[in-house]
């Protein structure tokens, strides 16, 4: 994750001993991994491709890429997250380059094929700020891979009172309304900086079961794929 405000950082440095718990609090980003990867290569051969995994957490995202044959550097501003990824990457024997800091502040990236930002823009104040650095970093005809929560009644029913507060499927606290975005205001902020939109897909989430299809409808959780 970008560094946001003090509270959201301390909530996920809180719970980065949890990354590899399957069963814990972060077992729907295990269970929604496949169906990210999927998304992202059927849309590119990642193989040898600088992938730069932005608000990678513990590497969920990031080892699976690298076992594809991907570059990856994974980004994030929670200390303790980064810290559990390299500890991992080592056992699993993956090359990934791990930064611990905020990617607003971060010099020197370089440039990559692809970017990828999950469950990211929704966790940071400066949105705008955020697509600006990945167009900065992002070369030309790479790829952008995004997957955010939209902003409607909807999304703030399900997204954050039924998943923080009944399901408690997420910690409390994790998501904050104000900062949903809509897939319109998204894809207006990646024209500015060159980007081409290429597809917009709904998550759809079963909690009787804890899986994740994709769907046509947009209302609650989507991806983003967009080309430069």
């Amino acid at each position: 994750m970008i560094k946001t405000d003090n509270n959201q950082e301390e909530l996920f440095d809180e719970y980065a001993y949890d990354w590899w718990n399957r069963t814990g609090n972060y077992k729907l980003l295990h269970k929604l991994n496949p169906l990210r990867l999927k998304y992202i290569t059927s849309r590119l051969d990642i193989k040898n491709k600088k992938i730069l995994d932005i608000g990678c957490g513990g590497g969920i995202l990031s080892e699976e890429l690298s076992k594809m044959g991907a570059i990856v550097t994974g980004i994030d501003s929670s200390k303790k997250s980064i810290i559990i990824a390299k500890e991992h990457a080592k056992e699993q024997d993956l090359e990934i380059e791990y930064i611990n800091g905020s990617i607003l502040d971060v010099s020197n990236l370089g440039e990559y094929d692809c970017v990828v930002c999950f469950e990211m823009i929704e966790h940071i104040h400066d949105q705008k700020k955020l697509i600006k650095k990945i167009g900065n970093i992002s070369q030309k005809k790479s790829h952008l891979f995004m997957s955010t929560i939209n902003r409607n009644l909807k999304s703030f029913i399900f997204a954050k009172i039924f998943a923080e507060y009944i399901l408690k499927i997420v910690p409390r606290g994790t998501h904050q309304y104000a900062k949903f975005i809509t897939p319109y205001e998204l894809n207006g902020m990646l024209e500015q900086h060159d980007f081409n939109v290429s597809s917009i897909d709904g998550i759809l989430f079963n909690p009787i079961n804890e899986s994740f299809t994709l769907d046509n409808d947009t209302n609650v959780n989507y991806f983003l794929h967009a080309e430069k």
